[in-house]
């Protein structure tokens, strides 16, 4: 079943929504907090299994997990960066564009 796409002749009007810099703040945030919380859970998580069911010393967990922290680092500041990224760009009502994998691609000035 083929589905139309349906757009407005105009654009609303910038006022005529609820778009803020500070709602675009908290939006951003609250994206960035919850990838940080999933995969640092995720990571915490994984490496205690494996750990117990391998049975490695604690000692070798801890630097495992500090290791671990990298890549949670890494989506941490893409995503805090890629999601203020959409919100200005939901706000001046454009399309969202097709994601860059750079860590510092977003966080650049422009």
């Amino acid at each position: 079943m083929e589905q139309e796409i349906i757009k407005p002749a105009s654009q609303p009007k910038g006022g005529s929504q609820a778009f803020s810099p500070a709602g675009s703040l908290m939006a951003a945030v609250g994206a960035t907090l919850l990838i940080f919380c999933f995969t640092g859970s995720a990571m915490v998580a994984s490496v205690w299994a494996f750990a117990k069911l391998i049975g490695v010393p604690d000692i070798v967990m801890y630097v495992v997990m500090a290791l671990g922290l990298v890549p949670v680092a890494w989506v941490t500041i893409w995503t805090a960066g890629r999601a203020w990224h959409v919100e200005r760009l939901i706000a001046s009502h454009q399309d969202i564009d097709t994601p860059v994998f750079s860590l510092f691609h977003y966080l650049r000035k422009r």
